[in-house]
């Protein structure tokens, strides 16, 4: 019997513990609601009391020079012309560049500053300032298996603005991407066209150097493709006799091998070169396009926010509401318990 008793008492604690825990939130039912209903009404008051906030997305593939006959035509040549592979589409749409041509294209001051803007006891907001500002309303995300980036633009009460921005923003991204592809395009015409004016004057001296050879008037025939070519060429204008740091070669016909061997690497490079220049000028005048829309921009509807949302928030105060009336009727009961314990320890020590 007593070893039952033994065993049957930690599960008769159990029992009457949580009897009294639930005795307890009885006792402090009013509490719990009255704690529940504050958080519930409180997140309710700042979930229809806050400013909508809208918001609108947009999804693009960068092209990067990647698709179309051009870019596999230049892929063979030995010399590719500049593409948008270096330029990055997030890093533009990320610029301080993008975000301030945006406000000045939309006269987006007033609006990002409506407080300051017309207060004339307040100093004026930079450009700076409103670049700064853009750019909490502005996210990026890029998709690293795919490519594809998401471009998103949220703003306070006005969907219309959010549609605006984001649709310049792509406007003003293409233009930054093209103007940038533009400038290296021009930057490698003008180095293919100092190359290609090099190969002229190198095969023009070797056409000089093989007259004088049938001439007789040169027996040995120099490389003219070394790192020393450009110094060559100075030294050879106006001057027949050829340098004597070269080794002579007596053979005729070893010679003229080594001159026709020359000659056709010279024409071969002045043909591809000139075909470069051609490409590089054509590339100059080409229409750039940096990346392609998916999805466009969107005007979001005025009836569907993007935050606040209020079900999340109004779930949130209950739950928080609910969780801490719980934990202040256990403290309150805690509390009364002790002070309890105060008041009989005290009249035992007057007795």
């Amino acid at each position: 019997m007593e070893r039952e008793r033994e065993f049957s008492t930690p599960y008769q604690d159990d029992e009457i513990d949580l009897y009294e825990l639930w005795l307890t939130l009885k006792k402090r039912k009013k509490t719990v609601i009255l704690t529940t209903l504050l958080f519930l009404t409180a997140s309710l008051a700042y979930a229809f009391l806050s400013k909508p906030v809208y918001k609108t997305e947009a999804t693009l593939v960068p092209l990067g020079g990647k698709s179309g006959g051009m870019s596999s035509l230049l892929s063979a040549l030995p010399i590719p012309l500049p593409t948008q592979e270096g330029l990055s589409v997030k890093a533009v749409l990320e610029s301080r560049t993008l975000r301030e041509r945006v406000i000045n294209e939309l006269n987006l001051m007033p609006i990002l500053f409506p407080d300051r803007w017309n207060n004339t006891e307040t100093k004026k907001p930079t450009l700076l300032d409103g670049e700064k500002a853009l750019k909490k309303l502005i996210s990026t995300s890029e998709n690293k298996n795919t490519g594809v980036i998401t471009f998103s633009v949220t703003f306070p009460e006005k969907p219309e603005v959010a549609y605006k921005i984001a649709q310049t923003s792509l406007k003003v991204a293409s233009q930054i991407l093209n103007e940038k592809s533009a400038k290296l395009a021009h930057s490698y015409t003008l180095y293919v066209k100092s190359q290609l004016d090099k190969a002229k004057e190198k095969y023009k001296l070797l056409e000089r150097v093989y007259q004088d050879f049938l001439k007789g008037k040169i027996k040995e025939v120099p490389f003219i493709f070394d790192e020393e070519d450009v110094k060559l060429i100075k030294r050879f204008k106006g001057n027949t006799n050829l340098p004597s740091t070269f080794v002579n070669l007596p053979q005729y016909r070893f010679n003229m091998e080594k001159l026709k061997l020359q000659m056709e690497i010279a024409s071969q490079l002045l043909a591809t070169l000139t075909q470069q220049y051609e490409l590089a000028k054509a590339q100059e005048q080409k229409e750039k396009v940096s990346f392609q829309v998916i999805d466009p921009p969107y005007v979001p509807d005025p009836d569907k926010p993007y935050k606040p949302k209020k079900k999340l928030i109004a779930a949130v105060g209950l739950v928080s509401g609910l969780f801490m009336g719980i934990f202040l009727a256990f403290f309150r009961e805690w509390l009364e318990n002790a002070k309890k314990r105060g008041e009989g320890n005290g009249k035992e020590l007057q007795a």
